[in-house]
C-alpha cells in the first residue's frame, strides 16, 4: 500500500495497535485514578480523627489502658490521653483542650476538685456520661493491727478528730492520713460521701498521683490513706474493711457528645461489658 502523501505542516499518523490506549484516554484514565485516591484518603482522613481525653487516673488505669486497643480499633479513631486528675481535666475541657473530661466521681464532685484546682470561670452545660463503676478503699501499713474501720472513725481520723491508733484499737501512734491531690475527684468523693463535706485535717499530706497513696502507707506504720482499688498493691499494703464505697467512671462533656467521642464511648461500654 503507498504510503500516504502529507500536506504541508502535517504530521505523520500511524495506527494504533491492538490493545493500545490513545494517549488522551492514558491521560484520562490516569487522571481518575489519582482524583478517587485523593478522594479516598481525604475520606478516611475525616472518617479517622484523634478523640483527646484528658483527667482522672482512675478512669485511665481501670477503663481507658485496658481497653484503648480494642475501642481505637472498633472506632477508628487515635484516642490521646493525658492522666492527671479529675479537676484539671476538667478545666481543660472547659478551656477547649480536650474533647472529653475523664472523671471517676459524680458531675458535682468533679466541678468542686476542678474549682479547688483554680477553675474560675463559669461552668458551662456539663453532661456526664457513666460508664462503669469500680471501688474506693482505704489501707494501712500490714503491720497496723486495725483491720476495720466505721465511715464515722475514717471521718474523725481525715478531720483530725482521732489523732491516735490507740483510739480505734491500735498501737499508740500517731495517725498520718495521706490523700490524693486537692484537685482528684477521689479525695472530693471521700469528703463528700464518707466526711459528709466536713474539711480535711491540715495535716493531711496531699500527694501529687493517687498511686503515691499507696506508696506512702506501704512504708509508713502511721500511714491511712484512700485510693481506688485499681491502685492497691495488696503485698504492700493492708485494705482496711468499712461500708463499701463505689464511685462512677466515665467521661465529662460540654454539652452532647460530639459524634466521635458518642462512638468512642459507646466502644468502651461494649468493651468493658458495660
Amino acid at each position: 500500500m503507498p504510503p500516504e502523501t502529507l500536506m504541508p505542516g502535517q504530521l505523520q499518523r500511524y495506527p494504533t495497535q491492538r490493545g493500545e490506549l490513545p494517549m488522551k484516554r492514558m491521560f484520562r484514565l490516569q487522571g481518575g485514578i489519582l482524583a478517587a485516591a485523593m478522594t479516598f484518603c481525604l475520606a478516611q482522613g475525616a472518617l479517622a480523627q484523634e478523640v483527646r481525653l484528658n483527667g482522672a487516673a482512675s478512669v485511665v488505669t481501670d477503663l481507658v489502658a485496658p481497653h484503648q486497643a480494642a475501642v481505637e480499633k472498633a472506632t477508628g479513631h487515635k484516642l490521646i490521653v493525658d492522666k492527671s486528675n479529675a479537676g484539671k481535666g476538667l478545666i481543660d475541657l472547659i478551656d477547649g483542650k480536650c474533647d472529653a473530661a475523664m472523671a471517676s466521681a459524680s458531675l458535682d464532685a468533679t466541678v468542686k476538685a476542678a474549682k479547688s484546682a483554680g477553675l474560675t470561670k463559669a461552668v458551662p452545660d456539663l453532661k456526664m456520661h457513666v460508664i462503669a463503676k469500680s471501688e474506693v478503699v482505704f489501707v494501712v501499713h500490714p503491720s497496723n493491727p486495725v483491720k476495720s474501720l466505721t465511715w464515722e472513725q475514717i471521718k474523725d481520723i481525715h478531720t483530725g478528730k482521732i489523732a491516735n491508733w490507740k483510739d480505734v484499737g491500735g498501737k499508740d501512734l500517731p495517725i498520718t492520713v495521706y490523700t490524693d491531690a486537692k484537685a482528684s475527684a477521689t479525695r472530693g468523693l471521700i469528703k463528700q460521701v464518707v466526711m459528709a463535706n466536713s474539711e480535711y485535717a491540715a495535716s493531711a499530706k496531699a500527694v501529687g498521683f493517687v498511686k503515691e497513696v499507696n506508696d506512702k502507707v506501704a512504708v509508713d506504720a502511721s500511714g491511712i490513706g484512700g485510693l481506688g482499688l485499681g491502685f492497691v498493691d495488696p503485698a504492700q499494703v493492708t485494705v482496711v474493711a468499712t461500708k463499701k464505697i463505689e464511685r462512677p467512671l466515665g467521661f465529662i462533656t460540654v454539652g452532647a457528645p460530639s459524634a466521635p467521642v458518642q462512638k468512642v464511648m459507646d466502644a468502651f461500654r461494649a468493651a468493658s461489658g458495660n
